[in-house]
């Protein structure tokens, strides 16, 4: 997990790492087969492919959200190379088949790898003596990739809800008019909610957003929005950085507030 003040330059270090090592785990699970290594190197290079995906998904998502599609493409990667990886093995030792123990082709030994990794077993083929507890590593690996499937679409679908209340067909019937810009996910770096209040988003020229301390999140102005009288944050078209620049126009209509306010005595 990230703490304040950790560069994100080190934070893409650090991935890039783990993805160098993340690949090396993958080919020596590949190559291990070849080198007549026991099958039990291909299982704790496997092992530390899923160890490496664990950490990376929390350091991968508090630096952006938009690291989804490439944590569900190295899972999917992850995948592939485990039911490939027992499928050379078990292309090299033999199955267990109607007619007794043969070699299978590759396409047999894929099939019998993804019912295998799958936890279907639907029996026509079997593992050797020798090589049921190989078999049982690749339904545990299998299990434990749909778990961390199953946690990322839990976690981006949990990303992309928007509330109740702007549903369209729940809650306020006001809230049809803009439900199509959403809500806005508020993007911090650590996560956490405390840093929501003080993060201003870089809306365009124009655009205005409250924070509603309700719902945690920054909501768009439009014509049609309501805002809560006891709201203290208005975000207009621009950011923290460029808040000196909103001081000095008010200096600026200050400066003309006084000029018309002489001129009107001069008249007078």
């Amino acid at each position: 997990m990230l703490n304040h003040g950790v560069p994100w330059q080190y934070v893409v270090t650090v991935v890039f790492i783990q993805t160098v090592f993340f690949i090396i785990t993958l080919l020596g699970s590949l190559i291990s087969r070849y080198l007549n290594w026991n099958s039990i190197i291909t299982v704790i290079f496997l092992i530390l492919g899923f160890i490496i995906i664990i950490w990376i998904i929390p350091t991968l998502l508090n630096l952006s959200r938009s690291f989804y599609t490439f944590l569900f493409a190295l899972l999917l990667l992850q995948i592939g190379t485990t039911i490939l990886a027992f499928a050379l093995h078990y292309k090299s030792s033999g199955l267990i088949g109607e007619c007794g123990e043969f070699i299978p082709d590759l396409s047999d030994a894929i099939y019998f790898s993804i019912t295998t990794f799958t936890t279907l077993g639907y029996g026509d083929l079997q593992p050797l003596e020798s090589h049921r507890l190989t078999t049982s590593y690749e339904a545990l690996a299998g299990m434990a990739s749909m778990a961390i499937g199953a946690s990322l679409i839990w976690l981006w679908c949990q990303e992309n809800l928007i509330p109740k209340e702007m549903a369209l067909f729940d809650g306020d019937r006001t809230n049809k008019k803009t439900f199509i810009e959403g809500r806005i996910r508020v993007r911090t770096l650590t996560g956490k909610e405390k840093e929501l209040y003080d993060w201003m988003l870089p809306p365009e020229p124009g655009e205005s957003f409250y924070y509603n301390t309700k719902r945690k999140e920054w909501i768009p102005i439009t014509k049609n929005t309501i805002v809560p009288e006891n709201v203290s944050k208005i975000v207009i078209g621009y950011q923290k950085d460029f808040k000196w620049y909103i001081e000095i126009l008010n200096i600026f209509k200050i400066f003309k507030i006084f000029k018309i306010f002489g001129n009107n005595n001069k008249s007078e």
